[in-house]
């Protein structure tokens, strides 16, 4: 028996190398498809756009786009409440707000407030943090969350 060609001893290798590569290629190209059917990726929620929206539990988290809406009360340079009295939201005004149209926050104005509702602090945190008082810090923790305002435009019309 003589040797075989190198030839033939090099192909079988070669042939073993070629097959996993092909399957390696085909495994990381091949798209996957989730058990439900539908996209692996969530799409973004748009932003609320109604007080009452902001007041529910599971809006902590979402960006909120409320437009003309009335400001009721400046509590301190930093706090207000706006909307109605059966639908009142506690605001509280990023220390770096966009306010570049220059909208006065004073009772009684109409503004767009564009931010995010985030859980209420616990009392005490509230009136260290944004010069509260008792009662004040106490409503807004009793109502569970509040809206964070990182930009103040002035409303269209």
């Amino acid at each position: 028996m003589g040797r075989r060609p190198r030839a033939v001893r090099l192909a079988l290798p070669a042939t073993i190398v070629a097959i996993l590569t092909f399957v390696a290629l085909w495994r990381v190209t091949s798209p996957t498809v989730p058990a439900t059917g539908g996209s692996s990726q969530r799409e973004p929620l748009a932003p609320l756009t109604r007080i009452v929206e902001v007041l529910t539990q599971n809006s902590i988290g979402r960006q909120a786009s409320l437009e003309k809406v009335v400001i009721r009360e400046v509590v301190s340079p930093r706090a207000l409440w706006i909307g109605e009295d059966d639908q009142r939201v506690f605001v509280v005004l990023d220390p770096d707000v966009k306010n570049l149209s220059g909208v006065a926050t004073s009772p009684g104005a109409r503004v767009t407030l564009i931010g995010l509702v985030r859980a209420a602090p616990a009392e005490n945190e509230a009136i260290a943090q944004w010069g509260l008082d008792a009662a004040t810090a106490k409503a807004v923790h009793d109502r569970g969350t509040y809206l964070h305002v990182t930009e103040i435009i002035r409303p269209r019309g």
